[in-house]
């Protein structure tokens, strides 16, 4: 807030300078102002209060294509969440006035509340909160410095994880998007980093902190759901690896290619660190252990006079980070019998393909219509958890009439375990030993089924109950298959 404040007051300096530019240097003129009428004055708090916290209409959900899942501004498509999208409104015009003088900023409050109401280890109901707050600065409307921007969000979480308390044994699957590293800490900092588009946004470069994955391998089509695997990315490829994704951050830089015809290609050079920025991701430290270089080429047609959009991507990365086998030793025979570390693996990585199509609209909003989606990935490494991902899905938007941001959507994903890990158990549990990852059976593959629906509530404020069917918690058939019920509520100021 008081960034907020310093910059409303540099805004009417800079209101005031705009009001006598091109006078002489060597003028002295006295200006006299007359004053306007104060927020405070003439009932403009309590017009303020009718105007900008009343339901946005249909008209105007329609003219800005409110996306559904604006989790954060990662994405281009929700970056800057639509003015009648936001519980605060325009604040009577000021956040107005200071987005025209290039400062908008990001305060959202997440709610990710499930219960394991039949099957899985035992029954019990979990909570979980993220409020995310940044800024998105616009240095060439600030400063005139054309096409430079910059970009700072961080987040706080807290709350308890259904998928260890009550579902099974490990994390492997995340049901809640925003349970996670990043808790208990009033900011933890996920992306602080400037960007620059040339030749008219054909080349964008993106250098600072952030994590690797933010714009690899995402779509915010995923976050339709609430569980991690699909939201926002395909986390078979990422968890427990140093292609890193919210709420850790990263030294890097990235660079995008826009040459027209609806396509892109795109690379990145970010460093592998032991801080990871710290608990709270201002540790700006470079000890680098070696580098994720993140590549992706894609399509984003838009269809016929129904505009229908779609988003086709081919992507991977490499890691060039030194990792332990979790089977084989430094002699070639299994760590069980040699009793020897891990052989160590100096490279590795992950590809995937994913596609998104809309192929049915009931409107002209933004996502006003049937959309498919599909992503594979597959992992190319013998010390990554698992093996490959897998995931379908379907989401109806606006389907009602006059309930255009409302959706329905349905997912699934499998997952296969790495089968180094499986060989490792499966020697463990024939030798009576502990197994690896404290399981009780040795994991091979799990399944999601989700079924979520988003309800526009009022302006700013989203509610999406929803439905989880997991086939095979902890990767195997020790527990019973789960079914999680809850919500997330998003509220977005």
């Amino acid at each position: 807030m008081l960034i907020i404040f310093f910059f409303s007051i540099w805004m009417q300096t800079a209101i005031a300078a705009d009001q006598v530019d091109g006078e002489s240097a060597t003028t002295t003129r006295v200006v006299k102002v007359k004053p306007g009428p104060s927020f405070w004055d003439e009932g403009s708090v309590t017009q303020f209060m009718e105007r900008d916290n009343a339901a946005s209409s249909s008209q105007q959900r329609e003219r800005t294509g409110m996306a559904a899942s604006a989790l954060g501004s990662a994405w281009p498509e929700v970056r800057v969440v639509p003015k009648d999208d936001r519980i605060l409104g325009t604040i009577g015009g000021l956040r107005t006035r200071m987005e025209e003088h290039g400062f908008s900023f990001t305060l959202t409050y997440l709610n990710e509340s499930l219960g394991d109401v039949a099957g899985g280890r035992k029954k019990g109901f979990t909570y979980t909160h993220q409020v995310v707050m940044g800024a998105d600065i616009d240095l060439e409307k600030m400063f005139r410095w054309k096409g430079l921007s910059f970009h700072m969000l961080g987040i706080q979480r807290a709350g308890r994880n259904v998928a260890t308390d009550y579902m099974g044994v490990t994390s492997l699957i995340q049901p809640q998007e925003d349970y996670g590293a990043g808790g208990n800490v009033l900011y933890k900092l996920v992306y602080m980093y400037f960007e620059q588009s040339l030749f008219n946004k054909k080349l964008v470069i993106d250098f600072g902190r952030m994590p690797a994955n933010m714009k690899f391998g995402t779509s915010y089509l995923g976050c339709y759901a609430l569980n991690m695997i699909t939201c926002a990315h395909p986390s078979g490829l990422s968890n427990v690896t140093k292609w890193r994704s919210w709420p850790f951050s990263q030294w890097g830089i990235m660079a995008r290619v826009n040459p027209g015809y609806h396509l892109y290609a795109q690379a990145g050079l970010y460093e592998v660190s032991p801080t990871e920025g710290g608990r709270a991701g201002f540790d700006f430290s470079f000890v680098q252990q070696g580098f994720v270089v993140p590549m992706e080429i894609g399509w984003e047609p838009s269809f016929g006079k129904g505009k229908f959009t779609g988003h086709y991507k081919l992507g991977g990365y490499i890691d060039t980070s030194d990792h332990a086998d979790p089977f084989t030793s430094t002699d070639g025979r299994p760590k069980l019998i040699s009793k020897l570390p891990g052989r160590i693996e100096r490279q590795r990585g992950a590809w995937y393909v994913g596609a998104d199509q809309m192929v049915y609209r009931y409107g002209p909003a933004a996502n006003q219509g049937i959309m498919l989606y599909s992503l594979a990935g597959f992992n190319m490494g013998a010390s990554l958890p698992n093996q490959s991902q897998y995931t379908l899905g379907i989401i109806s938007q606006g389907m009602f009439p006059g309930r255009i941001t409302d959706a329905i959507s349905f997912f699934w994903t499998r997952q296969t375990v790495n089968h180094k890990i499986t060989r490792q158990q499966e020697m463990q549990a024939d030798m009576g030993v502990p197994l690896l990852n404290g399981v009780a059976a040795p994991q091979t593959n799990f399944q999601v089924l989700e079924l979520t629906y988003t309800s526009f509530i009022s302006s700013g404020i989203k509610l999406l109950p929803d439905l989880q069917y997991i086939i095979h918690p902890d990767a195997n058939h020790v527990y019973p298959n789960a079914l999680l019920a809850g919500f997330r509520l998003l509220a977005q100021f």
